[in-house]
Order: C-alpha cells, then sequence, then structure tokens
C-alpha cells in the first residue's frame, strides 16, 4: 500500500529538476550566468530522489495513528479488547464502542 504524499513527491520532483539543470550547465548543454563546480549538482538530484522515494515509500497507512506508542507496543486495554474479539466474548461493534471510551 503507498502512502502517497503530493507535497513531498512534488518537492523531492523539484530538487531533482534543478540538481539535473544545474548538471547540465556544468557540461555546457544548458547556459546559465552562475558557476558551480562540476558533480555537486548530483548530490542535489539523490537528495530528491531519496524525498520521492520517502513520499512514495516513507510512511504507511498502518503506522500513522495506530494508537501504538513509538516502539509498536498496543496499549493493555486495547490489548484486551482485541483479546475478548478474539474469543468471541464480544462483537466488533462493542469493541469499536469500548476502543472509543476513555
Amino acid at each position: 500500500m503507498f502512502a502517497f504524499s503530493m507535497r513531498k513527491f512534488f518537492w523531492g520532483l523539484l530538487v531533482v529538476a534543478v540538481g539535473l539543470l544545474l548538471w547540465a550547465h556544468n557540461y555546457g548543454l544548458v547556459a546559465f550566468s552562475f558557476s558551480f563546480s562540476r558533480d555537486w549538482p548530483l548530490i542535489v538530484v539523490v537528495v530528491g530522489f531519496m524525498s520521492m522515494w520517502r513520499a512514495l515509500f516513507g510512511r504507511h497507512w498502518w503506522a500513522s495513528g495506530c494508537g501504538c506508542d513509538s516502539k509498536g507496543h498496543i496499549p493493555s486495554k486495547a490489548r484486551k479488547i482485541l483479546e475478548d474479539v478474539e474469543k468471541g466474548n464480544i462483537s466488533a461493534e462493542e469493541a469499536a464502542r469500548k476502543m472509543d471510551e476513555k
């Protein structure tokens, strides 16, 4: 499942485009009034691709807002409710109601 972030993808694409333009300038393919060293724009391209990669594959739908703590541990209240559902002691509707209770 993709966790697509248009904002991150756009900025990654923009950084890649700027890096490619700077790299093309260094090889004389595009004329700018600035002078840059030869290969540092490649770093900009790599950073842009990394940003696009994170936008496409970095964060998954199950990792955000699951009710887990930072280490992925399920709170004891939720664990008990899930165990009751698995054993058939309560229905899914009742489990959802109990999860919503504070």
